[in-house]
């Protein structure tokens, strides 16, 4: 499809504007590879929070325990860590 000049410079501005805007993006677009994304520290987390509830578990029988803190401690900073990244990754 052929374009006339008025709306090859619209065009033009919007790839400039989108450049500026999310260059991130614009790079995607031009190359035609979309971005991976990486499930490690998902998986991180799922595993700290598993962890931790089997620490605590483990550490019912000796009432008190530094095991059953920082195993509260572990799974905590889990759940804590994957709803920053959520929301980290929602905000991009």
């Amino acid at each position: 499809m052929h374009l006339n000049e008025r709306e090859r410079r619209a065009l033009q501005q919007l790839e400039r504007e989108l450049f500026i805007q999310d260059p991130g993006l614009a790079r995607q677009l031009e190359t035609g590879i979309p971005a991976r994304r990486t499930y490690e520290p998902q998986a991180r987390h799922v595993l700290a929070v598993a962890v931790g509830v089997l620490m605590m578990l483990l550490a019912i029988p000796i009432s008190p325990s530094p095991l059953g803190y920082c195993g509260f401690l572990l799974m905590a900073w889990g759940l804590v860590a994957h709803r920053v990244q959520k929301a980290r990754s929602a905000s991009d």
